[in-house]
């Protein structure tokens, strides 16, 4: 069977009939039915991208009739065929693709959030934008184009309620990897500096500073915290360790404040001795784990190329794989340094 002229055949039929004057509603649900019912046809037949089409025609339908649930669902549809197609698609021609369908995918995405915003509904139209930006980076690499949708979910969360900051917090690590991976170091650092402050402001308790906590107040000898259980712990530790790394790497000629607390607390023999430290991440942090990335700072600080490689061999199995990505550009970085001294001293 000719599916291409079988589909324009039945769609074209359909779509004839909603163009009759005095549209009645009984008229749309005909429509509706008989859309679904040929994308069903066409699902079967392994053809996604025309089976899209004729959900989009069925959310096209919902809307003239003011059913935003329901024209959410069909769009969904459509976006779920649309990328079936694109996988189908890359499978066919081994990953040789314009991406038409995931053009598509993108397109209806932001329609869905669209329509989600303006029903007044944030906080999903903040999951859809977490959705997409994971298909993008995860499963096809483009992490330019997933980094706006998750700055668009961060922006629709921010003013949530309090519930919601653990859920933040994740898409910010999501987005502050993207950033690495696409060398916008400065930006990453920034990231995982505020989701550190972030965090240590939950945990305050008191500070001897009068006014509203601020990340800066972090840097306050005088302010003492609780200590966060369960993912919290492990989230404050992931986020300063990629700070501590970001901050290696880069090198800022100008050290804010709280960067400065960073080094300063992985570079000093008393950190672990004074029981009385209060920089939260430490006191959250593995001992073993502070004392190897201690040992890979003051490392770094001498350039001793002999010791980071057993140093990285041992911090490896305990970073994250963005983590080891920055170790890596660390490690390079020092060793094409030090190869370039040595040329140069001959």
């Amino acid at each position: 069977m000719d599916v291409n002229y079988d589909y324009n055949l039945a769609f074209k039929s359909i779509s004839e009939k909603l163009k009759k004057k005095f549209l009645r509603k009984p008229n749309v649900t005909d429509a509706i039915d008989e859309y679904t019912a040929l994308s069903k046809q066409l699902d079967q037949e392994e053809s996604f991208s025309l089976s899209a089409a004729c959900w989009q025609q069925v959310a096209k339908c919902y809307h003239s009739v003011g059913n935003f649930v329901s024209e959410s669902a069909a769009l969904q549809n459509a976006a779920k065929n649309y990328l079936q197609s694109e996988t189908a698609t890359a499978i066919e021609s081994n990953n040789i693709t314009f991406n038409e369908d995931l053009l598509s995918v993108m397109s209806i995405y932001d329609e869905l959030i669209r329509l989600n915003c303006d029903q007044n509904e944030r906080t999903l139209s903040a999951k859809l934008c977490v959705e997409l930006a994971d298909i993008l980076a995860l499963k096809y690499e483009k992490y330019f184009e997933a980094i706006p949708y998750y700055e668009r979910a961060i922006s629709l969360s921010s003013n949530s309620e309090s519930s919601q900051q653990l859920h933040v917090v994740l898409i910010q690590l999501k987005l502050a990897a993207l950033k690495v991976f696409t060398c916008d170091y400065l930006t990453a650092l920034r990231i995982y500096t505020e989701i550190t402050n972030s965090i240590c402001s939950i945990y305050l308790i008191s500070s001897n500073r009068s006014g509203s906590f601020r990340g800066s107040d972090l840097t306050n000898l005088n302010s003492f915290y609780s200590k966060p259980q369960g993912l919290w712990t492990k989230l404050l530790t992931q986020a300063d360790i990629s700070k501590l790394l970001l901050l290696i790497y880069s090198n800022p000629t100008k050290l804010q404040p709280e960067h400065k607390q960073t080094i300063e607390a992985y570079n000093s023999f008393q950190t672990l001795a004074n029981s009385t430290t209060n920089y939260l991440p430490v006191i959250c942090m593995n001992r073993n784990v502070f004392i190897l990335l201690q040992s890979f700072v003051m490392a770094c600080q001498s350039n001793d190329t002999n010791s980071l490689h057993t140093l990285q061999k041992e911090l490896w199995p305990h970073l994250t794989d963005i983590q080891n990505y920055i170790l890596n550009l660390i490690i390079d970085k020092i060793f094409n340094s030090s190869y370039t001294d040595d040329l140069l001293s001959q």
